[in-house]
């Protein structure tokens, strides 16, 4: 059955039916973005803390910008050729087209890939560093890690019906450990090679013996037969003490906490979050006491700057002063001479991580943080702050559409090439409506660049 109304225009709207349906999802597409741009502006007006200012790489984003403009040209310009029966060049705008958003969206993978090597460290005086880990001689990330020595016990918890948590150390605990595991002695003294066979055994036993007890949990102690070692991330155990180490599946190894400190390689010191900000835990003499003369020059230097052109402005209301006087970029692994500490490009968008010089010097100072003193830590991720979970959520959002965008054009190009010689005038409408969401897309865009990149 033949639909109609796909080449010619209804009698009754004067418009064809994919065109109605194309301005009807583009509606809906209003009031989705509508409602994010609104969110976004309610949560930056409520924000309890200093909204990020200038974060973004600016130039990355305005080349981001004019590639979608220019894409949008070059859609509208398929859509002509193909109404004329220029048939080559419809081609040719098309295919451009469709690379603009290849690069749209390569330049978008570099933005997101440095945020995620980029590290903020809040210390327990509201102090942020900001950094990336070191990296070792083959260029991998050297990531922070919680290591336990002189580990001889684990501890593990199996309920007798089924449960959310569930011990399981042969997927949570092995892993960690550093170099060959050692055999363990179950509570009745058989010696056994903890692999998921011999797991899977003494879980069946445990499971029996506390449903003869009528318990509903059941612990099992496994003793090893010599020290061992164990290192993870933060992120993959719930928890530890000097003493002990809880992995994610509940069980817990017994053992002596040899180092929890991380080290960060610093490119920038944040102290809007300070009571005194030249006092600030950064400048420790265990951390980066040497970089305060350098800071205090830095803020002194933008405050003077700032009552000079504005004078009747208030210093404490103006976000950009904040952030110029208050976040100090280090470029250097040594501080600049005295007079030269101002000067500092803005923004906090993720540098390369440091590289060294030919005899292992960082572009950076390097710190070893302890513990005690770091109240939270993220890359430039959702988990960071409320600003870096929408821009993810809207530019990640707004990339889903130029993918399924190109991916659309990309099949007028390439695989309607029957339509586009029995029956081009339909092709060209399917075009246009294709254009259309293109303009959308590109119309998203124009709003997320100042909104992001800019204010």
């Amino acid at each position: 059955m033949e639909i109609p109304y796909t080449v010619h225009a209804r009698p009754d709207t004067g418009l064809f039916n994919a065109k109605i349906g194309i301005w009807l999802f583009l509606a809906s597409e209003v009031m989705l973005f509508g409602g994010l741009f609104s969110a976004y502006i309610f949560l930056r007006l409520g924000a309890d803390y200093p909204w990020p200012v200038h974060d973004l790489d600016v130039t990355l984003g305005f080349w981001n910008t004019i590639v979608l403009i220019a894409s949008s040209v070059t859609v509208v310009m398929a859509w002509a050729c193909l109404k004329l029966r220029k048939f080559g060049w419809y081609r040719i705008n098309m295919a451009i087209t469709v690379i603009c958003a290849g690069v749209f969206m390569f330049n978008k993978s570099l933005e997101y890939g440095a945020k995620f090597k980029h590290y903020a460290v809040k210390l327990t005086d509201g102090t942020i560093l900001t950094g990336h880990m070191p990296e070792d001689e083959h260029g991998h990330t050297i990531h922070y890690t919680v290591k336990f020595g002189d580990v001889t016990e684990l501890s593990l918890g199996i309920p007798v019906k089924q449960s959310a948590v569930t011990a399981d150390p042969v997927d949570h605990v092995l892993p960690y450990v550093e170099g060959e595991a050692p055999k363990f002695k179950t509570e009745d003294g058989k010696e056994i090679t903890l692999d998921k066979a011999a797991f899977a055994e003494l879980r069946a036993a445990a499971i029996a013996k506390a449903k003869a007890d009528k318990k509903d949990n059941a612990t099992v102690k496994l003793t090893a037969t010599a020290p061992f070692k164990v290192a993870a991330r933060p992120s993959e155990i719930f928890g530890y003490t000097a003493t002990t180490i809880t992995f994610r599946d509940g069980t817990t190894a017994t053992g002596k906490l040899i180092d929890d400190k991380m080290t960060l390689e610093v490119d920038g010191i944040d102290t809007r979050g300070v009571a005194q900000p030249e006092k600030s835990l950064a400048f420790d003499h265990r951390y980066l006491a040497n970089w305060q003369k350098a800071f205090v020059a830095n803020r002194d230097h933008h405050v003077s700057e700032f009552e000079h052109k504005y004078p009747t402005r208030d210093k404490s209301r103006s976000a950009t002063l904040q952030k110029e006087s208050l976040y100090f970029k280090l470029h250097s692994a040594t501080p600049p001479a005295e007079g030269a500490a101002h000067g500092d490009k803005h923004g906090a968008e993720a540098h390369a991580p440091a590289a060294s010089h030919g005899h292992g010097e960082a572009h950076h100072p390097t710190v070893i943080i302890e513990k005690k003193d770091i109240t939270f830590f993220s890359n430039f991720t959702p988990k960071l702050n409320t600003y870096y979970a929408i821009y993810f959520t809207l530019t990640g959002l707004h990339g889903a559409h130029v993918v399924a965008g190109a991916l659309v054009l990309l099949y007028f190009l390439v695989f309607d090439n029957k339509r586009l010689k029995k029956d081009p005038e339909h092709l060209a409408n399917r075009v246009e409506v294709g254009g259309l969401f293109w303009h959308f897309v590109d119309l998203v865009w124009i709003f997320l660049f100042p909104l992001l990149y800019l204010l």
